[in-house]
C-alpha cells in the first residue's frame, strides 16, 4: 500500500482554507484548547467563549470505526455538542479574529484536517525494504488498529487484501477479531510519519504508519498476514 489512503491523504494536503479575502495586515497562530461545543452547523462549531464560529468547510480525515477521508457535512455526524479538545488557527485581521478548526478530539474520535499531516509531521521515514514497529494492541477499528510501546502510540492503516498464513486471501474484517486488545503486534512497513509532540496529544498517536509489502504478525496468537 505505498500509494494508499495515507498517501491520498498526504497528496490531498493542497486543500488551501479559506477565511475571507484579505484586507489589511493578518496575524495567524495555532491555538489548541479544551472547549465545550454548544452546537454544530453545517460549517462549523461554535464553543464557549469564543465569539462566532469555528470554521471547518472542507475535507477531514476522520479516525473513529475508521479511517477516512471525507467533507465536514460527513465529518460532522462525529462531533456533538460536549467537552472536546480543539486546535484552531486564529487569524487575526485588523479589529477582528476568525477562527479556523483544523483539529479536534472528543472522546475516542479524531478529525484533522488533511492539511495538518504536513504541518504536524516532526518526520518522515521511508524504506524500499522494511522498518519494524512493536507494540501493544489498544484499539481497533474497520481499517485501522492503535499500537502502544512506552507510552507512545502508532496509528497503523492496514486496510485492502492480505494473504493470511494457513487461510489464503483475507481483508482485515475477516481476520480483525484474531488480533485482540491487549496482543503484542509487529508490522513490517515501508512509511513512518512521526508527529509533533505538541499535536499528538489532540490526534491521540504519536506517529503513523503505512506501506506494508512485508507481514503484521501478531506475536500473542501466531496469526501471520503478508500483503496481497
Amino acid at each position: 500500500m505505498a500509494i494508499g489512503l495515507l498517501a491520498v491523504l498526504l497528496a490531498a494536503a493542497a486543500v488551501s482554507i479559506v477565511v475571507g479575502s484579505p484586507t489589511g495586515r493578518a496575524d495567524a497562530r495555532l491555538e489548541v484548547f479544551n472547549a465545550t461545543i454548544t452546537s454544530v452547523t453545517s460549517t462549523g462549531i461554535v464553543v464557549e467563549g469564543v465569539e462566532g464560529e469555528l470554521v471547518a468547510r472542507g475535507r477531514w480525515v476522520v479516525v473513529a470505526d475508521v479511517v477516512k477521508l471525507c467533507n465536514w457535512s460527513v465529518a460532522s455526524s462525529y462531533v456533538g455538542e460536549g467537552a472536546a479538545l480543539v486546535a484552531a488557527v486564529a487569524v487575526r485581521r485588523d479589529n477582528s479574529t476568525t477562527y479556523v478548526l483544523v483539529a479536534l478530539r472528543q472522546g475516542d474520535v479524531a478529525l484533522l484536517r488533511p492539511l495538518l499531516l504536513r504541518r504536524a509531521a516532526l518526520a518522515h521515514r521511508h524504506t524500499r525494504i522494511y522498518m519494524s514497529v512493536k507494540g501493544v494492541l489498544t484499539s481497533k477499528g474497520g481499517n485501522y488498529m492503535v499500537l502502544e510501546r512506552g507510552g507512545r502510540r502508532v496509528l497503523a492503516v492496514v486496510r485492502g487484501e492480505w494473504i493470511k498464513a494457513g487461510a489464503g486471501t483475507v481483508t482485515w474484517s475477516d481476520i480483525q477479531g484474531e488480533f485482540r486488545v491487549g496482543d503484542e503486534v509487529r508490522i513490517f512497513c515501508h512509511h513512518v510519519l512521526l508527529v509533533r509532540p505538541r499535536l499528538s496529544r489532540i490526534l491521540g498517536f504519536n506517529a503513523i504508519v503505512w506501506g506494508y509489502s512485508g507481514a503484521i504478525i501478531d506475536l500473542s496468537s501466531g496469526t501471520t498476514l503478508s500483503r496481497a
